[in-house]
Parts: C-alpha cells; structure tokens; sequence
C-alpha cells in the first residue's frame, strides 16, 4: 500500500539525489580533486561537511512535513536506497551525465557518494530518539 507520507519521503529522496547530482554535474570539475593528490583530504572533508549540513536542513524540513515517528530515520533509508539506485546507473553511463570529469575526478566523486551515503543513513539515528530530535 502506498501512503501519502511514502510519496513525500519518495519526492524528498528523488530531490536530494537530483540537487547533488546536479551539483556534481555542474561544479564538480570544479570541486573534486583526485584522490591521489596528497592533499586530498581537506577539500573531501569541506565537501562531506557542507553535505552533511544540507542533509541535516534536508531532514529538519522533511520532520516539518512529516512529524511522525522514525519518519527522518525512514527518509535516511529510502533517500538511499533511491540514491544508490540511481546512482548506479549515472556511474554506468558517466560519459552521459559527468562527461567533464576525469576519471580521477569521477573516482573522487564515488569516494565523496560512499561518505555522504553512511551520513544520510546515520545522521537521522544520531540526531534523536523516533526522530523527534531533528
């Protein structure tokens, strides 16, 4: 059975997936660096910060919409498991979507997608009991 709070967690989850994809699609030639680069480190923590601030505002207007229980730790799940989902697809077909990036750079973008992933299934859990704390 789908219910209206399932469609809402669905359009939140497709819109998280599309702003970062579309993100990395426009800026990230600008904002991945090679992961073999000796100073990788602090850009791919700048970008997992400010990933995981967006997340946080993402999950504090999704509890305004959807204040019932677990409904951030729900969205934490099912943003990706849509994410990864589709995901799969845009890596398979990068020359389509992220044609600009060197292969370096589309290496870093996996390695920022892994990180961000755990922050989206772990930043609801983390942030309060049922959700309530978000």
């Amino acid at each position: 059975m789908f219910s209206e709070k399932m469609g809402l967690t669905l359009l939140f989850s497709l819109l998280v997936w599309l702003g970062a994809t579309l993100f990395f699609v426009f800026f990230g030639p600008l904002v991945l660096v090679s992961p073999y680069r000796q100073h990788f480190l602090p850009p791919f923590l700048l970008l997992e910060v400010a990933t995981g601030v967006v997340l946080y505002v993402v999950f504090v207007l999704f509890r305004r919409l959807d204040p019932s229980p677990y409904a951030a730790v729900r969205l934490g799940v099912v943003g990706s498991a849509v994410g990864l989902i589709l995901d799969t697809f845009v890596i398979w077909n990068k020359g389509v979507f992220f044609a600009g990036l060197s292969d370096e750079q589309l290496l870093a973008f996996v390695i920022w997608m892994a990180f961000a992933y755990g922050l989206y299934l772990l930043l609801p859990m983390l942030t309060g009991k049922k959700g309530t704390s978000i």
